[in-house]
């Protein structure tokens, strides 16, 4: 169902304004997403973290006061909150609540009121990278002034807000290569001489010419990267990272090349794209993910949503169904933390949506109310039974 519509009708329900029909239809929706897999989903709402929690517990304090009705769920006795329709209950207190957060709308899986939690504030990652000139200079991307900050083989390499550009010159000769790291913690866009555009996410690294010169357009890359390649039918735009080779005229997708997962993951959102491995090669439709599996082979899958993939791109952490572990690795490299693990790992799925530019404490808050737990120690979470 379309989550604004279920944003718009918790937002009624909560301001006693929801008719009987409009809670039957949360009801519906509720028994809907809570069948084996914790949903949450967010969308844009004015109200801070805290003065929603603090108006949506008391909401159902004072319903569970009134209700006196209880309910036996997973062998435990605990008070429930009764919807005025007709045999119908949601045991909000230990199985899913709708709240209204400053995020958006969430579904999560609570058996008690999540605290938050307390520790040194751990900012969201910034625009910040590393640029690495032929010659072995280093340029830090997030103290730079605004302005040219090089030039070389013919080409200007300026810095404008949060991109680096290249404008290429007439000279002739062989190009330089250059490579812009972009740390955990950070992300950074940058405009290759060609004109293709390239957002690099955290603890990613491009590696590229300062201009094109040959009959290809060749750059490397480790980590995630979303490209919008310029166009040049003589010139075929190249993209390599390990065991994969992705080969495009003008098109847009993300890569994601980390060499802690386990499969290298191209994601084609306009256009058309080749990919060459050493077993073969492949062709991409839009729509279409390749994901290169440990073996060498490429397993080819439909997906749905495409937004999805570049979320990350415009500011959210995006899941679905996803592992603890998958979530983990994206808050550390964006938080620049380390993650450990302390007991049983849960092995439910999660899908949902939260902006990137919470703090940390804030993001494992809003996770702590899907019934998970962390430690925060320093830069460390463990994750907890």
């Amino acid at each position: 169902m379309d989550i604004a519509k279920i944003s718009l009708l918790a937002k009624k329900y909560l301001d006693g304004e929801a008719t009987v029909a409009e809670q039957q239809i949360l009801h519906e929706w509720y028994d809907h997403v809570n069948e084996g897999e914790t949903e949450i989903v967010s969308t844009a709402q004015p109200e801070t973290l805290d003065n929603v929690k603090a108006r949506m517990f008391n909401h159902l304090r004072q319903e569970i006061v009134q209700s006196k009705s209880t309910t036996r769920i997973q062998d435990k006795t605990v008070p429930v909150r009764m919807l005025p329709t007709p045999k119908r209950w949601i045991p909000w207190a230990a199985a899913a609540i709708i709240l209204l957060s400053a995020g958006g709308l969430w579904l999560f899986q609570s058996r008690q009121q999540a605290e938050p939690i307390k520790a040194a504030v751990i900012a969201p990652g910034t625009n910040k990278a590393r640029l690495t000139l032929a010659n072995g200079d280093v340029v830090e991307l997030n103290e730079s002034a605004e302005g040219t900050i090089a030039e070389e083989a013919g080409t200007q390499v300026s810095k404008q807000r949060a991109a680096l550009i290249y404008h290429a010159g007439t000279a002739a000769g062989k190009a330089a290569m250059n490579m812009l790291t972009v740390p955990r913690g950070g992300n950074y866009q940058v405009v290759l001489p060609d004109g293709t555009k390239v957002w690099l996410n955290a603890a990613s690294e491009l590696k590229y010419p300062t201009a094109f010169t040959g009959k290809e357009r060749i750059v490397s890359i480790t980590g995630e990267g979303y490209f919008e390649v310029a166009k040049d039918a003589a010139k075929p735009f190249i993209v390599k990272t390990n065991h994969l080779q992705v080969e495009v005229l003008g098109t847009q997708f993300n890569m994601k090349a980390y060499a802690d997962e386990q499969t290298i993951k191209t994601t084609l959102l306009e256009g058309s794209v080749k990919l060459v491995t050493s077993s073969g090669s492949s062709m991409l439709s839009p729509g279409q993910q390749a994901q290169l599996e440990t073996d060498g082979g490429i397993k080819i899958v439909p997906v749905t949503d495409a937004s999805q993939v570049i979320a990350w791109k415009n500011g959210f952490f995006s899941f679905r169904k996803a592992d603890i572990s998958t979530i983990m690795r994206e808050i550390s490299r964006w938080y620049d933390v380390d993650i450990k693990y302390e007991g049983a790992i849960t092995t439910r799925r999660f899908t949902g949506k939260v902006l990137r530019s919470y703090n940390l404490s804030e993001t494992l808050t809003i996770l702590e109310a899907s019934d998970l737990h962390f430690r925060l120690e320093g830069k460390q979470i463990t994750v907890l039974p």
